[in-house]
């Protein structure tokens, strides 16, 4: 064969591609098989291949109702099907699309004191936002859920005396989300405090729970409250415990450096070693009190 036959049999094989007749051979991009598979419809659609959404107990409320985009997304803008979040943050964040629904989160978000997970934007650190066997979504039981990041609480819950409303719910006396007060705190650390343990005349209750623990506190709470020990202060509730003219707040923290002197300067909100919850391995009153007035 010479070499103008053998030209012609390799533009032949070629093709089109080589001869010119049809312009550059333009390669045909990846099907579906290397994004999402074409979407049609909602909810029910989805479900055929995401059945598990379907199977949790407590379910999101768009997820439930089989409204998948009111969240998600067709996005195929780097030619490639993908199923994305509307409004997702570059890093995971869900935030700005949670609170389009959860509207009564967004002011709270703004708080100077937020939950770690809620200032990154993360809500679904803490919440399913499809569905679990467990309230608000969360992965676990709402303790158990913020013992998982909170070793030393967890480890406080282990001492010999724990402090009741910290073992049935963390969010009694702390916003899962965020807050004006440090640490989370539904209120001023005295004020939540005073709540249930301060003598109140017999005619009013100590604190309105609805308004300062929020409508999601613990169902027992009104127990818990009543089965408090209680102290007796002065009328500005400031002076008075454990001894008559002994403050409770208003001075710095002798033991805390930087912080202000509350109920917390003597006792361990969450569990200890000794009784009445007393701070830094006490085990009565006259040992905790050496701390600072034995100086």
């Amino acid at each position: 064969m010479n070499a103008a036959a053998r030209l012609m049999l390799i533009i032949a094989l070629a093709g089109p591609s080589l001869s010119g007749a049809q312009g550059p051979r333009q390669l045909a991009p990846p099907a579906a098989s290397l994004g999402h598979p074409a979407v049609a419809g909602d909810g029910a659609a989805c479900i055929t291949c995401h059945e598990e959404i379907a199977a949790s107990r407590v379910m999101h409320g768009p997820a439930a109702a089989g409204q998948c985009r009111t969240c998600h997304v067709v996005d195929t803008s780097r030619g490639v099907r993908r199923v994305t979040l509307k409004g997702a943050g570059a890093n995971g964040e869900t935030a700005a699309l949670c609170v389009t629904c959860h509207e009564d989160l967004a002011d709270r978000l703004k708080q100077e004191h937020r939950h770690a997970p809620v200032a990154s934007g993360k809500c679904t650190a803490c919440h399913d936002p499809h569905g679990s066997p467990f309230k608000f979504q969360l992965p676990v039981e709402a303790g158990r859920a913020c013992l998982s990041c909170h070793q030393d609480i967890a480890d406080a819950l282990t001492q010999s005396y724990v402090h009741p409303p910290a073992a049935a719910s963390c969010q009694i006396c702390h916003d899962p989300h965020a807050s004006a007060q440090p640490a989370q705190l539904r209120a001023r650390s005295n004020k939540v405090c005073l709540a249930c343990h301060i003598t109140a005349p017999a005619d009013r209750t100590a604190a309105d729970f609805p308004l300062l623990f929020g409508r999601h506190s613990a169902d027992a709470m009104d127990r818990l409250a009543a089965s408090g020990s209680r102290i007796l202060l002065d009328a500005s509730l400031t002076v008075g415990h454990p001894v008559r003219g002994h403050p409770i707040q208003g001075r710095k923290d002798p033991s805390r450096k930087g912080r202000p002197l509350d109920c917390a300067s003597c006792h361990n909100p969450h569990g200890s070693a000794g009784a009445k919850l007393l701070r830094f391995g006490a085990t009565g009153i006259s040992s905790l009190c050496i701390r600072c007035h034995g100086k």
